[in-house]
This record gives structure tokens, C-alpha cells and sequence, in this order.
């Protein structure tokens, strides 16, 4: 009987053993994705000191194999932090990200439809937009359309994107 107990407990271990190699692998995996985030991004990121210093070293590794062998330490310092919470950091950076390229997005539509449609769009823009200038915004399309006509450097295009992009407080208006 004890023979068929120390059978089930190998079994057991082998599980356990492949479960953390699966672990072991998912953290390496992490720490190359930590790796390649700018040094301004990880900073942010709730690490300790050490795991910070290590991924900072690795932007001075240049042999491929060197490479491989820190990722692997990178991945066993992660270990001991608190994995869950990075990966909701990642989610929510990730996350902010998406919302501020469709902010970019929305800002360059809004600024062509400036330019192709005038006062028709600035008004559009201002009933969505309760706090933009009028009377800045006017001036900016105006400018940046006449530079169009000219085919000057697009300075004033620039100007009024700027312009949207740090103002403009977009309200979904429409129904």
C-alpha cells in the first residue's frame, strides 16, 4: 500500500514539476515583454529596485546568447514581485494607449473637417466642444487654410492640431 502511495505522490511532484517550468516560462515571457518597454514605462511599473536595475542592463547587452541569459534572470527576479500587479499595470497602460491614439485620431479628423468644410464644421465642433475659443479656433482654420491654398509648410495645420489636441474636451453629443 505504501509503494502505491509513493506512486501517486511522483505523480503529483511530476505535475508540480511542470507547472512551475510553465510558471518559470510565463515569467521569462513577461520579463522579455518588460525588456523591450522603454526605460520611462518600467519606471512606472510597481517593481523593485533590483528588477529595475536589471532590466536597465539589458539595453547594454548586445550577444544574443548574453541576451537569452538575462531575460531567463529577469524572469526568475520575477519571482518574488507581485505579478499580478504588473500585468494590471500593463493592461491599464496598454489600455491608456489605445485612448490616446484615438484621441490623435479623432483630433486629425476633426482638423481636416476644418480645413475641407469651414464654418459649417467649426460650428459642428463647438456644439460638441464646450470649451474651445471661438474666435481662436476661427483664426487657426483660417490660417491654416490659407496656407493650404498657398501650399506652404503646413505650420498653422500643425498649430490648429496642436490646438484640438491640448483643448478640446470631446463630449458625445450625437444620439
Amino acid at each position: 500500500m505504501t509503494e502505491h502511495f509513493d506512486d501517486n505522490s511522483d505523480l503529483e511532484h511530476d505535475k508540480s514539476k511542470s507547472q512551475v517550468k510553465k510558471e518559470l516560462l510565463e515569467l521569462t515571457a513577461l520579463g522579455e515583454r518588460l525588456s523591450k518597454l522603454s526605460k520611462q514605462h518600467w519606471l512606472d511599473l510597481p517593481i523593485s529596485n533590483t528588477l529595475k536595475h536589471a532590466l536597465n542592463e539589458v539595453s547594454k547587452i548586445n550577444h544574443h546568447t548574453g541576451l537569452k541569459r538575462h531575460i531567463k534572470y529577469i524572469g526568475k527576479l520575477l519571482r518574488n514581485e507581485d505579478v499580478e500587479a504588473i500585468e494590471q499595470q500593463l493592461i491599464l497602460d496598454n489600455q491608456q494607449h489605445t485612448l490616446e491614439v484615438q484621441r490623435e485620431k479623432l483630433c486629425e479628423h476633426w482638423r481636416n473637417r476644418l480645413l475641407a468644410e469651414g464654418d459649417a464644421a467649426t460650428f459642428e465642433l463647438l456644439q460638441i466642444t464646450s470649451n474651445l475659443d471661438r474666435q481662436q479656433l476661427r483664426q487657426l482654420v483660417r490660417n491654416a487654410s490659407k496656407e493650404q491654398q498657398l501650399n506652404k509648410p503646413p505650420k498653422y495645420q500643425r498649430e490648429l492640431y496642436r490646438y484640438l489636441r491640448d483643448n478640446a474636451e470631446f463630449h458625445d453629443n450625437h444620439n
